[in-house]
């Protein structure tokens, strides 16, 4: 009687650690090996680049509808007209924003006709140095397009 108490000792402890063991979650396996990395080292392929800090850069272009500009984008988020067809042109509702590497234009009250009319236009596109030619929608339905160059 005495040998069937023993074992039964390390029979109960032995249950009693297997049902503690699944009250705890251990870390699981890595899925990849850290000493490697997935990211392009060429600096191409789309997803690892580095975004464009455009913040104090000054771009000078001319939009689809003959529109003359150049602005400086703040560090504020919103952009700095210094020339607009040869005028003074800035307001405060006149944005910018960055997602990623995408860069995100808004200009209000663009003249869109010969009477003056305009309309608030929101342009996008791939945010680089040196030049950019971003795609936009006006709240006019309209599309438009604006090729801008830095300096």
């Amino acid at each position: 009687m005495k040998t069937s108490r023993l074992l039964a000792l390390p029979a109960i402890a032995g249950a009693a650690l297997l049902t503690m063991t699944g009250c705890f979650q251990l870390p699981g396996a890595p899925t990849t090996n850290p000493g490697t990395s997935t990211a392009p080292t060429d600096g191409g392929g789309g997803g690892g680049e580095a975004a464009v800090d455009l913040a104090g850069t000054t771009w000078s272009g001319t939009d689809s509808i003959g529109n003359e500009m150049t602005f400086t984008f703040a560090d504020d988020g919103t952009i700095d007209f210094s020339d607009f067809n040869t005028q003074t042109y800035d307001v405060p509702t006149d944005t910018w924003s960055m997602d990623g590497s995408n860069v995100e234009i808004t200009i209000s009250g663009v003249p869109t006709s010969a009477d003056g009319s305009g309309t608030d236009i929101t342009y996008s596109g791939q945010a680089t140095t040196g030049s950019m030619s971003l795609s936009g929608t006006g709240e006019d339905g309209e599309s438009y397009s604006l090729s801008i160059t830095e300096g």
